[in-house]
């Protein structure tokens, strides 16, 4: 096997490694930029077959900027098509803005984002910024862009047994791993209280790999934080190190630093910072991550009544259905937005963006969990270990092996129904731990009084005087601000943390607004001068 580990590959020492841009005229292409650069890793592929692993690269050959990426387009990588003509890619949105990408909000793309608290398809914040698909075929070439996706066929569905299905999984998860051997002894696995990190630790210890760590975060309260007890008594009978990280950063520190870190397309991972300063330091050179595992097998997501809806096709129907389930999103969205922002409230408009994407999924024997994978998954939960996570030269997922993938995509929902199908994969595979339970995280939620408190103070501290905002309300926002300041925290209101990530995104406006007027207040100088 041929493993190649990606790294940024600038072709001169001043060159920066994280984007690039083309602009052709008259003829002539002009590139600035790493002319070739690399992230992520991936398995060599032999015989023209897709190359295995979590990757993104370009290639400026002279005449044509070419683009690849893995066949899940879970490494992430964005692109833009500039004021200009010109073209701007980069594993960073926030640099393509800074590159003179357009920042008009795309409504539709928020619209959906705001009710589940991730982004569909391709779609961002911004009209202009688009994120690069999956198993892309991306040229650029005589300053025109050719770009499209390589989504795979919907498998037909599995007709072995459920016994049969269990021993294949066993079996295949066993060769994933062996093909992802750690590049270096100074590996970690992040083990929580679940299925697919603990598949991952047991099948790495019974093939002789054992981790130099295995490592557990605190979740913000109100969560349980059941999952580190459990990873604890896991790693005391395997005999290994368990480290748990504790949360440093505040809540409000935490969403500001997490919003930037995701390009703003998460809700989620404000949590996860802590595991990316602790993996980060510089111990570890490798992480096995269990990213899909869940979705594709054992998803809490997955209920009859939603799994029928998807079967029935009805596009209405399911878009209701999925909103109703993270309908706590819009609300807090809905006291929040104003101004030309709160179209993104229409629920027609999320249903139109919805509805595009949905049909893509309706053939798979399992249709909720190919939309979940594909959008949830792809581009929000992968944020946290190949986005927001440095460092770390090589991180594995060995869920999304491709023999691994198509096995478990063909799995028919009713087969995963009960909730029972990845636990009873590993209880067969490893008897001998089939006595540890699983996180269930159904205990009393701890008291968050005091940390809401906190972030009360620090959004007032941050937004309280600030002028008025254009998307934002103004009057709601800073009442409930000043009624906790004035109660010493004893009066706590309710605050969605989209006030930071709103906050941010309309900075992110301004900054463009204010480059762009300033590049016209200076260029007919520069005329002028030229003139001279």
């Amino acid at each position: 096997m041929d493993t190649t580990e990606c790294q940024s590959r600038p072709d001169r020492p001043d060159a920066p490694a994280d984007w690039i841009t083309g602009r052709a005229a008259a003829g002539e292409a002009t590139i600035d930029g790493a002319r070739h650069a690399a992230f992520g890793h991936h398995l060599g592929a032999r015989n023209g077959a897709e190359a295995d692993g979590i990757f993104a690269e370009w290639h400026w050959d002279g005449r044509r900027l070419v683009v690849r990426n893995d066949r899940y387009g879970l490494q992430p990588l964005f692109h833009a098509c500039l004021p200009d003509g010109g073209i701007a890619v980069s594993p960073s949105l926030i640099r393509l803005i800074q590159l003179g990408a357009s920042t008009a909000l795309d409504l539709e793309a928020l619209s959906v984002f705001f009710r589940l608290g991730y982004f569909v398809g391709e779609d961002t914040p911004f009209k202009s910024i688009r994120a690069v698909p999956p198993n892309a075929v991306f040229v650029w070439e005589d300053g025109k862009l050719t770009c499209r996706a390589r989504y795979p066929d919907a498998p037909k569905a599995a007709s072995l047994s459920r016994d049969d299905a269990v021993d294949r999984y066993i079996e295949l998860f066993a060769k994933s791993i062996a093909k992802r051997p750690p590049v270096s002894p100074r590996f970690a696995v992040t083990l929580s209280g679940g299925r697919d990190s603990r598949h991952i630790l047991l099948e790495l210890c019974r093939q002789g790999f054992r981790p130099r760590a295995c490592v557990s975060a605190h979740i913000y309260p109100p969560h349980p934080n059941e999952d580190f007890g459990i990873a604890s008594v896991l790693c005391a009978r395997l005999g290994l190190p368990h480290v748990v990280v504790a949360q440093r950063l505040s809540t409000f520190a935490a969403e500001e630093r997490k919003n930037r870190q995701t390009h703003f397309c998460a809700t989620a991972h404000g949590w996860y910072l802590a595991m990316v300063d602790r993996l980060g330091d510089g111990r570890f050179e490798c992480l096995y991550d269990g990213i899909g595992g869940d979705v594709l097998s054992q998803s809490k997501l997955l209920t009859a009544s939603l799994d029928a809806t998807f079967h029935s096709g009805n596009l209405h129907a399911i878009s209701n259905a999925l909103f109703a389930r993270d309908v706590s999103n819009l609300a807090g969205v809905d006291r929040l937005v104003k101004g030309g922002l709160r179209a993104c409230l229409d629920p027609d408009l999320a249903r139109r963006r919805l509805a595009r994407e949905l049909g893509r999924h309706l053939e798979y024997p399992n249709p909720l969990g190919s939309f979940c994978f594909w959008n949830r998954t792809r581009r929000g939960v992968a944020l946290a270990p190949f986005s927001m996570l440095q460092g770390i030269s090589t991180v594995y997922a060995p869920y999304l092996d491709h023999h691994l993938f198509d096995f478990l995509v063909s799995l028919p929902s009713g087969m995963l129904l009960d909730h029972r199908f990845h636990d009873d994969v590993i209880a067969r595979a490893f008897p001998g731990f089939a006595d540890i339970p699983y996180a269930r995280n159904i205990a009393p939620h701890s008291d968050d009084r005091r940390q809401r408190a906190h972030f009360m103070r620090e959004v007032a501290r941050r937004l309280l005087l600030r002028r008025p905002s254009h998307i934002m309300k103004n009057i709601a926002p800073r009442a409930k601000m000043l009624a906790s300041l004035m109660s010493g925290g004893h009066v706590v209101p309710w605050v969605s943390p989209l006030i930071i990530y709103l906050d941010q995104l309309e900075a992110l406006v301004g900054e463009s607004a204010q480059r762009t007027t300033h590049a016209t207040q200076v260029a007919p100088v520069r005329n002028r001068a030229g003139a001279l």
